[in-house]
This record gives structure tokens, C-alpha cells and sequence, in this order.
């Protein structure tokens, strides 16, 4: 018993899911709607370092990579609005002779590891003047 392409005709064998000529599908019935296209699926973190939180719009990973990069002159606490603990990293940056330079890379790296609420929390909305870890 043979069966024949609802699309362009061809005669296949009965056991053939597919026509060799046009590609259709001869399982389902020839009027039935194609089956609706799946948009594939993607996990995105929640967390993006990136992304701004809270009213103020600070980012924690523009945050971090100041405290990495230039934390020594406390230019991250100036970002976040706390010039006071800015003015005193630069100062303890200073008088250490740079060593206090090593603790603000850790504290970048932190601020990296930490979520975007725990963030927002700790060095944002916080009424402490010089939040560190």
C-alpha cells in the first residue's frame, strides 16, 4: 500500500514518515496546522552585575570595577555617594604607603561575588559612612 504527498503529490511507501521530494511531514493529517514554533529557552541570571538597582540607578558592576581598578583614591565611594568614606580611602591609601590599595581590590572582588539585594543593601542604602565588607 503506498500513500500519496498531500504537498506535491509524490507516491511514497506506506512506512515513509517524510516525502523524499518535498521534505513534508506525511504523519500528520494533510490539513492540520504546522506545529507552532518553540522559541528555544535561555537561563539569564537575574544577578547581571550590570544591571542598576534600587532608586538611586548604582550599578555594582561599575562599582566593583572602580573599587578593582582605581579603588585606592576611594573613587567607588564617590560613585555610591558616600564622599566621606571616599575622602578617608584616599587618605588611608596615603598614609599606608598603597597598602590599603590591596584591601579595596578585595573589596571589589566582594562586591562582584555578592547579589544585586545584598549589594543594595550593604553599600547603597546603608546609613553607614564607610561600608566595607
Amino acid at each position: 500500500m503506498n500513500k500519496q504527498c498531500p504537498r506535491c503529490g509524490t507516491v511514497v511507501p506506506d512506512y515513509t514518515n517524510f516525502c523524499p521530494q518535498c521534505g513534508c511531514d506525511l504523519t500528520r493529517p494533510p490539513h492540520a496546522a504546522p506545529p507552532p514554533y518553540e522559541q528555544p529557552s535561555y537561563v539569564y541570571s537575574a544577578n547581571n552585575p550590570f544591571d542598576a538597582s534600587g532608586p538611586e540607578g548604582k550599578c555594582r558592576g561599575i562599582a566593583a570595577l572602580l573599587a578593582i581598578l582605581i579603588g585606592a583614591l576611594g573613587v567607588h565611594y564617590f560613585y555610591l555617594g558616600k564622599v566621606g568614606a571616599g575622602l578617608l580611602t584616599l587618605l588611608l591609601t596615603l598614609l599606608t604607603c598603597s597598602i590599603w590599595s590591596w584591601l579595596m581590590l578585595a573589596q571589589g572582588i566582594y562586591m562582584f561575588c555578592i547579589t544585586n539585594e545584598q549589594f543594595e543593601q550593604k553599600y547603597v542604602a546603608t546609613p553607614s559612612f564607610f561600608p566595607l565588607f
